[in-house]
Protein backbone atom coordinates (compact mmCIF):
# COMPACT_ATOMS: atom_id res chain seq x y z
CA UNK A 1 0.00 0.00 0.00
CA UNK A 2 1.37 3.34 -0.89
CA UNK A 3 0.39 6.30 2.15
CA UNK A 4 0.63 9.94 1.94
CA UNK A 5 1.47 11.56 4.88
CA UNK A 6 1.03 15.30 5.73
CA UNK A 7 0.32 16.30 9.08
CA UNK A 8 0.42 19.43 11.54
CA UNK A 9 -1.13 17.13 14.84
CA UNK A 10 0.97 14.31 15.15
CA UNK A 11 -0.74 13.00 17.80
CA UNK A 12 -1.02 9.12 17.21
CA UNK A 13 0.36 8.86 14.09
CA UNK A 14 3.53 7.16 15.08
CA UNK A 15 0.81 4.47 16.83
CA UNK A 16 -0.79 4.32 13.67
CA UNK A 17 1.99 2.77 11.67
CA UNK A 18 3.00 0.44 14.41
CA UNK A 19 -0.08 -1.22 14.51
CA UNK A 20 -0.98 -1.01 10.32
CA UNK A 21 1.65 -3.29 9.56
CA UNK A 22 4.93 -2.79 7.63
CA UNK A 23 4.25 -3.72 4.07
CA UNK A 24 3.68 -0.05 3.19
CA UNK A 25 5.53 2.31 1.21
CA UNK A 26 5.14 5.48 3.18
CA UNK A 27 5.77 8.77 1.55
CA UNK A 28 5.45 12.29 3.79
CA UNK A 29 5.88 15.81 3.84
CA UNK A 30 8.91 16.98 5.36
CA UNK A 31 8.45 18.03 8.44
CA UNK A 32 6.39 14.96 8.93
CA UNK A 33 8.81 12.83 7.24
CA UNK A 34 11.45 14.28 9.56
CA UNK A 35 9.08 13.40 12.63
CA UNK A 36 8.02 9.70 11.63
CA UNK A 37 12.10 8.56 10.71
CA UNK A 38 13.40 10.21 14.24
CA UNK A 39 10.41 7.42 15.63
CA UNK A 40 12.01 4.59 13.76
CA UNK A 41 9.65 4.72 10.49
CA UNK A 42 11.01 4.26 7.47
CA UNK A 43 9.98 7.17 5.26
CA UNK A 44 10.04 9.08 2.42
CA UNK A 45 10.62 12.19 1.79
CA UNK A 46 7.84 13.70 -1.18
CA UNK A 47 10.84 16.15 -2.33
CA UNK A 48 11.72 12.59 -4.36
CA UNK A 49 8.66 12.97 -6.65
CA UNK A 50 8.11 16.85 -6.63
CA UNK A 51 12.32 17.75 -7.62
CA UNK A 52 11.87 20.67 -4.63
CA UNK A 53 12.30 20.69 -0.81
CA UNK A 54 9.56 23.29 0.03
CA UNK A 55 9.06 26.59 -2.09
CA UNK A 56 7.74 30.20 -0.55
CA UNK A 57 8.97 29.35 3.21
CA UNK A 58 6.67 26.84 3.16
CA UNK A 59 3.88 27.55 1.48
CA UNK A 60 4.38 25.43 -1.48
CA UNK A 61 4.68 21.48 -0.40
CA UNK A 62 2.55 18.60 -1.82
CA UNK A 63 1.08 21.23 -4.64
CA UNK A 64 2.16 19.16 -7.84
CA UNK A 65 1.48 16.86 -10.15
CA UNK A 66 3.14 13.65 -9.34
CA UNK A 67 1.55 14.02 -5.63
CA UNK A 68 -2.12 14.90 -7.08
CA UNK A 69 -1.89 12.42 -10.27
CA UNK A 70 -1.17 9.31 -7.78
CA UNK A 71 -4.61 10.35 -5.71
CA UNK A 72 -6.86 11.44 -8.57
CA UNK A 73 -6.01 8.39 -10.35
CA UNK A 74 -9.05 6.54 -11.10
CA UNK A 75 -9.23 2.52 -11.45
CA UNK A 76 -8.56 2.01 -15.10
CA UNK A 77 -6.15 0.38 -16.95
CA UNK A 78 -5.40 4.28 -19.21
CA UNK A 79 -5.14 5.71 -15.97
CA UNK A 80 -2.57 3.15 -14.44
CA UNK A 81 -0.77 2.94 -17.84
CA UNK A 82 -0.03 6.88 -17.34
CA UNK A 83 1.06 6.86 -14.17
CA UNK A 84 3.19 3.95 -14.85
CA UNK A 85 5.11 6.15 -17.70
CA UNK A 86 5.42 8.75 -15.99
CA UNK A 87 6.78 6.88 -12.78
CA UNK A 88 4.41 8.00 -10.08
CA UNK A 89 3.40 6.23 -7.49
CA UNK A 90 -0.61 5.69 -7.08
CA UNK A 91 -1.51 6.80 -3.50
CA UNK A 92 -4.10 3.73 -1.51
CA UNK A 93 -4.32 6.07 1.78
CA UNK A 94 -3.99 9.99 2.56
CA UNK A 95 -3.33 11.02 6.31
CA UNK A 96 -4.14 14.79 6.43
CA UNK A 97 -4.83 17.33 8.76
CA UNK A 98 -4.64 21.21 8.94
CA UNK A 99 -3.15 24.54 10.20
CA UNK A 100 -4.72 25.12 13.32
CA UNK A 101 -6.50 28.64 12.17
CA UNK A 102 -8.60 28.48 14.69
CA UNK A 103 -5.91 28.22 17.46
CA UNK A 104 -4.44 31.36 15.93
CA UNK A 105 -7.99 33.60 15.23
CA UNK A 106 -7.16 36.17 17.88
CA UNK A 107 -3.69 36.49 16.31
CA UNK A 108 -2.68 39.59 14.03
CA UNK A 109 -4.09 39.17 10.26
CA UNK A 110 -0.66 38.05 9.20
CA UNK A 111 -0.58 35.41 11.40
CA UNK A 112 -4.34 34.34 10.52
CA UNK A 113 -3.48 34.30 6.84
CA UNK A 114 0.07 31.90 7.42
CA UNK A 115 -2.53 29.59 8.75
CA UNK A 116 -4.70 29.03 5.92
CA UNK A 117 -3.95 25.76 5.02
CA UNK A 118 -3.97 25.45 1.26
CA UNK A 119 -2.16 22.13 0.05
CA UNK A 120 -3.49 20.40 3.30
CA UNK A 121 -7.17 21.14 1.96
CA UNK A 122 -6.14 20.25 -1.12
CA UNK A 123 -5.00 16.55 -0.40
CA UNK A 124 -7.89 16.24 2.03
CA UNK A 125 -10.36 17.24 -1.33
CA UNK A 126 -8.57 15.10 -3.86
CA UNK A 127 -8.63 12.08 -1.80
CA UNK A 128 -12.21 12.49 -0.86
CA UNK A 129 -13.25 12.56 -4.45
CA UNK A 130 -11.25 9.65 -4.73
CA UNK A 131 -12.92 7.93 -2.18
CA UNK A 132 -13.92 4.88 -4.20
CA UNK A 133 -10.04 4.11 -4.72
CA UNK A 134 -8.54 6.23 -1.77
CA UNK A 135 -8.70 5.96 2.05
CA UNK A 136 -8.93 9.32 3.35
CA UNK A 137 -8.01 9.93 7.09
CA UNK A 138 -8.73 13.50 8.47
CA UNK A 139 -9.10 12.41 11.87
CA UNK A 140 -7.38 10.96 15.00
CA UNK A 141 -10.11 9.23 16.47
CA UNK A 142 -10.52 7.24 13.13
CA UNK A 143 -6.45 6.02 13.32
CA UNK A 144 -6.92 3.23 15.55
CA UNK A 145 -9.51 1.37 13.59
CA UNK A 146 -8.33 1.98 9.79
CA UNK A 147 -4.70 0.99 11.20
CA UNK A 148 -6.62 -2.27 12.31
CA UNK A 149 -8.10 -2.98 8.91
CA UNK A 150 -5.18 -2.80 7.14
CA UNK A 151 -2.88 -4.05 9.33
CA UNK A 152 -4.75 -7.48 9.43
CA UNK A 153 -3.67 -7.42 5.33
CA UNK A 154 -7.34 -6.47 4.34
CA UNK A 155 -8.32 -3.12 2.98
CA UNK A 156 -10.37 -0.52 4.37
CA UNK A 157 -13.99 -1.23 3.31
CA UNK A 158 -16.32 0.54 0.96
CA UNK A 159 -18.67 1.93 3.13
CA UNK A 160 -15.54 2.70 5.21
CA UNK A 161 -13.98 4.83 2.81
CA UNK A 162 -17.27 6.71 1.79
CA UNK A 163 -18.06 7.80 5.57
CA UNK A 164 -14.12 9.26 5.99
CA UNK A 165 -14.85 11.06 2.10
CA UNK A 166 -17.86 12.60 3.94
CA UNK A 167 -15.96 13.85 7.00
CA UNK A 168 -12.78 14.95 5.33
CA UNK A 169 -15.36 17.31 3.15
CA UNK A 170 -17.17 18.42 6.26
CA UNK A 171 -14.09 19.26 7.64
CA UNK A 172 -13.15 21.41 4.43
CA UNK A 173 -16.40 23.06 4.63
CA UNK A 174 -16.44 23.91 7.81
CA UNK A 175 -12.75 24.85 7.87
CA UNK A 176 -13.52 27.39 5.06
CA UNK A 177 -16.05 28.81 7.12
CA UNK A 178 -14.40 29.68 9.98
CA UNK A 179 -11.94 31.57 7.55
CA UNK A 180 -14.61 33.68 6.09
CA UNK A 181 -16.01 34.35 9.44
CA UNK A 182 -12.72 35.17 10.50
CA UNK A 183 -11.58 37.36 8.10
CA UNK A 184 -15.24 39.21 7.78
CA UNK A 185 -15.00 40.48 11.59
CA UNK A 186 -16.79 44.24 11.52
CA UNK A 187 -16.18 44.23 7.46
CA UNK A 188 -19.09 46.03 6.26
CA UNK A 189 -19.52 44.66 3.23
CA UNK A 190 -21.99 41.58 3.89
CA UNK A 191 -22.23 38.34 1.81
CA UNK A 192 -25.57 37.40 0.41
CA UNK A 193 -24.48 33.84 1.09
CA UNK A 194 -24.60 32.23 4.70
CA UNK A 195 -23.24 28.51 5.46
CA UNK A 196 -24.01 26.77 9.29
CA UNK A 197 -21.57 24.27 10.08
CA UNK A 198 -23.48 21.84 12.34
CA UNK A 199 -21.34 19.10 13.71
CA UNK A 200 -20.92 16.80 17.09
CA UNK A 201 -24.20 15.32 16.47
CA UNK A 202 -26.21 14.26 19.28
CA UNK A 203 -29.59 11.74 18.45
CA UNK A 204 -32.14 11.94 20.96
CA UNK A 205 -34.54 9.56 21.94
CA UNK A 206 -37.16 10.85 19.26
CA UNK A 207 -38.33 13.86 17.88
CA UNK A 208 -41.52 15.69 19.04
CA UNK A 209 -43.22 12.28 18.64
CA UNK A 210 -42.22 8.64 19.15
CA UNK A 211 -42.29 7.94 15.19
CA UNK A 212 -39.85 11.05 14.62
CA UNK A 213 -36.34 11.02 14.88
CA UNK A 214 -34.42 13.77 16.49
CA UNK A 215 -30.88 15.11 16.82
CA UNK A 216 -29.10 18.32 18.49
CA UNK A 217 -26.30 19.93 17.60
CA UNK A 218 -24.68 22.02 20.64
CA UNK A 219 -22.89 25.49 19.30
CA UNK A 220 -20.41 26.41 22.38
CA UNK A 221 -20.50 29.99 20.95
CA UNK A 222 -24.34 30.41 21.31
CA UNK A 223 -24.54 29.26 24.95
CA UNK A 224 -23.91 26.28 27.38
CA UNK A 225 -26.98 24.13 28.48
CA UNK A 226 -25.27 21.62 31.30
CA UNK A 227 -27.38 18.29 32.11
CA UNK A 228 -26.04 17.05 34.88
CA UNK A 229 -28.51 14.59 37.16
CA UNK A 230 -31.85 13.12 36.02
CA UNK A 231 -32.81 11.81 32.52
CA UNK A 232 -31.74 12.12 29.17
CA UNK A 233 -33.36 15.33 27.57
CA UNK A 234 -35.73 15.17 24.91
CA UNK A 235 -36.51 16.94 21.54
CA UNK A 236 -39.22 18.63 23.40
CA UNK A 237 -36.77 19.36 26.42
CA UNK A 238 -34.84 21.10 25.06
CA UNK A 239 -37.28 23.49 22.99
CA UNK A 240 -38.74 24.13 26.86
CA UNK A 241 -35.65 24.49 27.71
CA UNK A 242 -34.37 27.42 25.50
CA UNK A 243 -37.75 29.16 25.80
CA UNK A 244 -37.55 29.13 29.43
CA UNK A 245 -33.75 30.57 29.53
CA UNK A 246 -35.03 33.36 26.43
CA UNK A 247 -37.26 33.90 28.49
CA UNK A 248 -35.58 34.12 31.63
CA UNK A 249 -32.26 36.34 30.43
CA UNK A 250 -35.01 39.54 30.03
CA UNK A 251 -35.11 39.90 33.68
CA UNK A 252 -31.70 41.15 36.18
CA UNK A 253 -33.85 40.85 39.42
CA UNK A 254 -34.63 37.05 40.94
CA UNK A 255 -36.57 35.97 38.26
CA UNK A 256 -38.25 32.08 37.51
CA UNK A 257 -40.80 30.89 34.65
CA UNK A 258 -42.40 27.97 34.59
CA UNK A 259 -42.69 26.44 30.51
CA UNK A 260 -45.23 24.48 29.49
CA UNK A 261 -45.49 23.27 25.68
CA UNK A 262 -43.31 25.82 24.55
CA UNK A 263 -44.96 28.62 26.26
CA UNK A 264 -44.61 30.34 29.79
CA UNK A 265 -48.05 28.89 31.94
CA UNK A 266 -46.38 30.92 34.97
CA UNK A 267 -43.55 33.49 35.69
CA UNK A 268 -42.66 36.05 38.16
CA UNK A 269 -40.18 38.05 39.75
CA UNK A 270 -39.37 38.22 43.78
CA UNK A 271 -37.20 39.68 46.55
CA UNK A 272 -34.95 35.95 46.16
CA UNK A 273 -35.27 33.15 44.04
CA UNK A 274 -37.33 31.41 46.00
CA UNK A 275 -40.45 34.17 46.12
CA UNK A 276 -40.06 34.65 42.54
CA UNK A 277 -40.20 30.39 42.08
CA UNK A 278 -43.24 30.38 44.42
CA UNK A 279 -45.35 32.58 42.72
CA UNK A 280 -44.74 31.97 40.00
CA UNK A 281 -45.64 27.95 40.32
CA UNK A 282 -49.32 29.70 42.40
CA UNK A 283 -50.29 31.65 38.90
CA UNK A 284 -51.00 28.27 37.52
CA UNK A 285 -50.15 25.34 39.48
CA UNK A 286 -52.13 22.91 37.35
CA UNK A 287 -50.20 23.79 34.08
CA UNK A 288 -46.94 24.00 36.30
CA UNK A 289 -47.40 19.62 36.40
CA UNK A 290 -44.73 18.64 34.31
CA UNK A 291 -43.11 21.44 33.05
CA UNK A 292 -39.80 22.76 32.71
CA UNK A 293 -38.40 25.78 35.11
CA UNK A 294 -35.80 28.43 34.83
CA UNK A 295 -33.99 30.55 37.17
CA UNK A 296 -32.29 33.58 36.36
CA UNK A 297 -30.12 32.51 39.00
CA UNK A 298 -28.74 30.55 41.72
CA UNK A 299 -30.78 27.73 42.75
CA UNK A 300 -30.49 27.00 46.12
CA UNK A 301 -32.26 25.15 49.27
CA UNK A 302 -34.74 27.81 49.56
CA UNK A 303 -35.48 27.24 45.74
CA UNK A 304 -35.54 23.22 45.98
CA UNK A 305 -37.28 22.87 48.35
CA UNK A 306 -40.48 24.17 46.95
CA UNK A 307 -40.71 22.08 44.16
CA UNK A 308 -39.40 18.52 45.21
CA UNK A 309 -43.15 17.61 45.58
CA UNK A 310 -44.23 18.99 42.25
CA UNK A 311 -43.91 16.87 39.04
CA UNK A 312 -41.29 18.97 37.01
CA UNK A 313 -39.43 17.33 33.91
CA UNK A 314 -35.97 19.98 34.05
CA UNK A 315 -35.25 22.36 36.35
CA UNK A 316 -32.41 25.19 35.09
CA UNK A 317 -30.64 27.48 36.67
CA UNK A 318 -26.85 29.32 36.75
CA UNK A 319 -25.71 27.25 39.35
CA UNK A 320 -26.99 24.67 41.84
CA UNK A 321 -25.84 24.78 45.90
CA UNK A 322 -24.91 21.58 47.39
CA UNK A 323 -28.09 21.90 49.77
CA UNK A 324 -29.94 22.09 46.63
CA UNK A 325 -28.33 18.95 44.72
CA UNK A 326 -29.22 17.17 47.79
CA UNK A 327 -32.81 17.69 47.64
CA UNK A 328 -33.50 17.50 44.22
CA UNK A 329 -31.12 14.76 43.47
CA UNK A 330 -33.53 12.40 45.41
CA UNK A 331 -35.36 12.73 42.16
CA UNK A 332 -34.16 10.68 39.82
CA UNK A 333 -35.69 11.19 36.78
CA UNK A 334 -35.49 15.20 37.21
CA UNK A 335 -33.19 16.62 34.92
CA UNK A 336 -31.03 19.17 36.83
CA UNK A 337 -29.30 21.81 34.55
CA UNK A 338 -27.29 24.77 34.24
CA UNK A 339 -26.99 27.16 31.24
CA UNK A 340 -24.32 30.03 31.07
CA UNK A 341 -24.37 32.41 27.58
CA UNK A 342 -26.97 34.79 25.97
CA UNK A 343 -28.21 32.57 23.31
CA UNK A 344 -27.79 33.17 19.66
CA UNK A 345 -28.07 36.90 17.83
CA UNK A 346 -30.05 35.13 14.91
CA UNK A 347 -33.08 32.67 14.37
CA UNK A 348 -33.26 30.40 11.78
CA UNK A 349 -35.89 27.64 11.35
CA UNK A 350 -36.80 25.83 7.86
CA UNK A 351 -39.73 26.44 6.00
CA UNK A 352 -41.36 24.25 2.92
CA UNK A 353 -38.88 26.02 0.61
CA UNK A 354 -35.81 27.33 2.30
CA UNK A 355 -34.75 29.02 5.57
CA UNK A 356 -35.84 31.65 7.20
CA UNK A 357 -33.55 34.18 9.75
CA UNK A 358 -34.35 36.87 11.95
CA UNK A 359 -32.08 38.48 14.11
CA UNK A 360 -33.10 38.54 17.72
CA UNK A 361 -33.79 41.83 19.58
CA UNK A 362 -34.50 42.39 23.38
CA UNK A 363 -38.41 42.38 24.45
CA UNK A 364 -38.22 45.61 26.15
CA UNK A 365 -39.88 48.63 24.46
CA UNK A 366 -37.46 51.83 23.66
CA UNK A 367 -40.44 54.06 24.83
CA UNK A 368 -43.62 53.19 26.80
CA UNK A 369 -46.40 56.10 25.57
CA UNK A 370 -49.31 56.62 28.40
CA UNK A 371 -52.43 57.27 26.46
CA UNK A 372 -54.71 57.11 29.29
CA UNK A 373 -54.85 57.00 32.67
CA UNK A 374 -57.43 56.48 35.21
CA UNK A 375 -55.01 54.90 37.65
CA UNK A 376 -51.17 55.28 37.21
CA UNK A 377 -49.19 51.87 37.32
CA UNK A 378 -46.17 51.39 38.14
CA UNK A 379 -44.17 51.18 34.81
CA UNK A 380 -41.52 48.32 35.97
CA UNK A 381 -44.89 45.84 36.35
CA UNK A 382 -46.33 47.27 32.98
CA UNK A 383 -42.91 46.15 31.07
CA UNK A 384 -42.90 42.97 33.45
CA UNK A 385 -46.05 41.63 31.33
CA UNK A 386 -44.64 43.07 28.46
CA UNK A 387 -41.82 40.89 28.19
CA UNK A 388 -43.48 38.05 28.74
CA UNK A 389 -46.19 38.24 26.36
CA UNK A 390 -43.19 38.82 23.92
CA UNK A 391 -42.09 34.61 25.12
CA UNK A 392 -46.04 33.59 24.73
CA UNK A 393 -46.79 31.97 21.13
CA UNK A 394 -49.49 34.45 19.28
CA UNK A 395 -51.70 35.45 19.67
CA UNK A 396 -50.79 36.21 22.73
CA UNK A 397 -52.75 38.15 26.10
CA UNK A 398 -50.85 38.25 29.65
CA UNK A 399 -52.18 39.27 32.49
CA UNK A 400 -49.99 40.08 35.88
CA UNK A 401 -50.16 41.58 39.09
CA UNK A 402 -47.74 42.52 41.25
CA UNK A 403 -44.42 41.26 39.41
CA UNK A 404 -46.42 37.71 38.93
CA UNK A 405 -48.54 36.32 35.74
CA UNK A 406 -52.26 35.65 36.97
CA UNK A 407 -53.77 34.75 33.58
CA UNK A 408 -52.08 33.56 29.89
CA UNK A 409 -53.95 32.96 26.63
CA UNK A 410 -51.61 31.89 24.23
CA UNK A 411 -51.35 30.47 20.46
CA UNK A 412 -54.60 31.46 19.24
CA UNK A 413 -56.24 32.19 16.05
CA UNK A 414 -58.45 35.28 17.38
CA UNK A 415 -57.31 37.36 19.55
CA UNK A 416 -60.36 38.21 21.70
CA UNK A 417 -60.60 34.59 22.71
CA UNK A 418 -56.23 34.66 23.78
CA UNK A 419 -57.76 37.24 26.45
CA UNK A 420 -61.42 35.28 27.28
CA UNK A 421 -58.67 32.39 28.01
CA UNK A 422 -56.58 34.67 30.25
CA UNK A 423 -58.94 35.92 31.83
CA UNK A 424 -60.31 32.81 32.92
CA UNK A 425 -57.46 31.18 33.73
CA UNK A 426 -56.93 34.02 35.53
CA UNK A 427 -60.35 34.08 37.89
CA UNK A 428 -60.93 36.22 40.62
CA UNK A 429 -56.55 37.19 40.09
CA UNK A 430 -57.94 39.11 36.88
CA UNK A 431 -59.16 41.87 38.83
CA UNK A 432 -56.72 44.67 39.25
CA UNK A 433 -54.35 43.05 37.05
CA UNK A 434 -52.35 44.23 34.09
CA UNK A 435 -53.13 43.28 30.43
CA UNK A 436 -50.09 42.75 27.77
CA UNK A 437 -51.06 42.09 24.36
CA UNK A 438 -48.34 41.28 21.97
CA UNK A 439 -49.82 42.85 18.63
CA UNK A 440 -52.31 45.94 18.42
CA UNK A 441 -55.79 44.86 20.12
CA UNK A 442 -57.37 45.03 16.49
CA UNK A 443 -61.34 45.95 17.86
CA UNK A 444 -62.77 47.09 21.41
CA UNK A 445 -64.21 44.19 21.94
CA UNK A 446 -60.83 42.93 23.61
CA UNK A 447 -61.37 45.92 25.95
CA UNK A 448 -64.56 44.85 26.78
CA UNK A 449 -63.26 41.42 28.07
CA UNK A 450 -60.85 43.27 30.14
CA UNK A 451 -63.61 45.72 31.98
CA UNK A 452 -65.81 42.81 32.71
CA UNK A 453 -63.08 40.63 34.30
CA UNK A 454 -61.47 44.22 36.39
CA UNK A 455 -58.20 44.77 34.24
CA UNK A 456 -56.80 47.87 35.66
CA UNK A 457 -54.30 48.83 32.29
CA UNK A 458 -53.79 47.38 29.10
CA UNK A 459 -50.50 47.44 27.69
CA UNK A 460 -50.03 46.94 23.69
CA UNK A 461 -48.30 47.95 20.65
CA UNK A 462 -50.76 50.40 19.36
CA UNK A 463 -50.73 51.30 15.52
CA UNK A 464 -54.37 49.97 14.28
CA UNK A 465 -56.21 51.93 12.25
CA UNK A 466 -59.22 51.16 15.07
CA UNK A 467 -56.61 52.36 18.00
CA UNK A 468 -59.44 55.77 18.37
CA UNK A 469 -61.98 53.24 19.37
CA UNK A 470 -59.49 51.13 21.98
CA UNK A 471 -58.68 54.75 23.44
CA UNK A 472 -62.36 55.70 24.14
CA UNK A 473 -63.55 52.25 24.96
CA UNK A 474 -61.05 52.39 27.74
CA UNK A 475 -61.74 55.52 28.61
CA UNK A 476 -65.52 54.59 28.95
CA UNK A 477 -63.72 51.41 31.37
CA UNK A 478 -61.45 53.69 33.20
CA UNK A 479 -58.86 51.08 31.55
CA UNK A 480 -55.41 53.07 31.84
CA UNK A 481 -53.78 52.43 28.08
CA UNK A 482 -49.94 52.07 26.74
CA UNK A 483 -48.67 52.09 24.04
CA UNK A 484 -45.11 50.52 23.50
CA UNK A 485 -44.90 51.55 19.77
CA UNK A 486 -43.35 47.26 19.31
CA UNK A 487 -45.13 44.19 18.14
CA UNK A 488 -43.65 41.13 19.64
CA UNK A 489 -45.08 38.25 17.68
CA UNK A 490 -44.17 34.75 18.19
CA UNK A 491 -44.71 32.23 15.97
Amino acid sequence: MNILVSITNKDGIVDFFKNAGEKHKIYASSGTCKFLKSNGIEAIDISSLTGFETLLDGRVKTLHPAIFSGILARKTQKDFDEMQKLNYPIFDLVICNLYDFAGNMDKSMDVMVENIDIGGVSLIRAAAKSWERVTVLTDIDDYSEVASKIGSGGEVPYDMRRKLAIKAFNLTSSYDRMIAGALSGDYPEKSNEDVITLKNQKRLRYGENPDQTGYIYEIPEFGKLEIFHGKEMSYNNYMDASSAIETALEFEEPFAVVIKHNTPCGAAIGKDHGEALEKAIDADRESAYGSVICLNGTIDGNVASRIKDLFVEVIIGKGFTEEARNILGKKKNLRMAVFAGNGPKNKIRTVFNGYLQQNVVPAAPDKLEAIFERNKFNERDLIFAWKIVAHCRSNAIVLAKDGATTGIGAGQTSRVQAAKIAVERAGSKARGSIMASDAYLPFSDNVDVAAEAGIGAIIQPGGSIRDQDVIEACKKSGISLYFTGKRVFLH
